[in-house]
């Protein structure tokens, strides 16, 4: 086993960027990927989308239905991939048995977020985050964190868990601090997660909810209402994308509503748009770089 220490010391400094304020949350069509015509595109798209909700430090993608009750198994698979993303590599042998879903998970991009160090020594003038993989060894509480050797913790955890860690060298010796990420106001990677209902259910949880649309109205014209929401709203923001093969006013037609009776705002973010259609791992960069700017601007 290491040598390391548990650090209960109130003072550090840390090399993570903030947490968005406020904290936006993505809504992607379970059949996003769909239309790709092998597993190892559809891989390859998937991954590309999760990093640009880390890119832009989205809090949660939330996959819906866009035919609320029909089975998708996509959305699994969506699922499945984004959080295998997001476990450290250090952990994911010891966490994801070989599965024919993940057969060209090797082609997944790198998310490189504050809990994916690069290093197995932990920095000595900083703290840097660590996700751990609990194990009980008898009357032991071991864990794996990614580090040269495994670390024991007195207190009790159970067995399968995962914790995170603020860990720094010493000398010879490792600190480390176990943290709730919801304590914490940095951006430390995107849940994801799946919601089995109609738009204007999940919709209704937010204080402030945008709809992304062609036909919607065009960015500029409601620059200053966009930024005026962002300033005052409490809680996080939703933002939803149609698929490939609906609008979101198709979708929200399907699902029994219009648009104007779910979101608070319906917006086209890329006013005369070149192409025919904008795929959605395309807006959603579009889309997020913009709203990333209204989350810095304090004016």
């Amino acid at each position: 086993m290491g040598k390391a220490s548990y650090d209960s010391s109130s003072t550090y400094s840390v090399k993570a960027p903030p947490a968005a304020k406020p904290e936006i949350h993505v809504l992607i069509p379970s059949t996003y990927g769909e239309d790709a015509a092998h597993l190892r595109e559809k891989t390859m798209r998937i991954g590309f989308l999760f990093r640009a909700m880390t890119i832009y430090r989205v809090g949660e993608m939330i996959i819906y239905e866009e035919e609320p009750g029909v089975s998708d198994r996509n959305a699994e698979l969506i699922k499945l991939l984004c959080e295998y993303m997001s476990t450290p590599p250090y952990l994911r042998r010891r966490l994801y048995r070989l599965r024919p879903e993940l057969r060209y998970a090797g082609l997944l991009p790198p998310l490189n977020i504050p809990t994916h160090p690069q290093s197995p020594i932990p920095p000595a003038d900083g703290w840097e985050f660590r996700e751990a993989l609990v194990e009980r060894r008898g009357g032991l509480t071991v864990l794996h964190a990614g580090l040269k050797k495994p670390m024991v913790l007195e207190k009790e955890k159970r067995h399968g868990s995962r914790v995170l860690l603020m860990v720094r060298s010493q000398g010879k010796r490792i600190k480390f601090r176990i943290k709730k990420p919801e304590e914490l106001s940095y951006y430390l990677g995107t849940k994801v997660s799946i919601y089995q209902g109609t738009l204007k259910e999940i919709v209704k949880r937010y204080s402030y909810s945008i709809a992304t649309d062609k036909d919607g109205e065009p960015i500029l014209d409601v620059w200053d209402k966009l930024r005026a929401a962002f300033r005052n709203v409490e809680g996080p923001v939703c933002v939803v994308f149609g698929s490939y093969k609906r609008g979101l006013g198709e979708i929200a037609e399907l699902q029994g509503s219009r648009l104007e009776d779910i979101f608070d705002i319906c917006i086209n973010f890329i006013p005369n748009q070149g192409v025919r259609s904008v795929r959605t791992e395309e807006a959603v960069h579009s889309v997020l770089a913009l709203l990333n700017i209204l989350c810095q601007w304090k004016g």
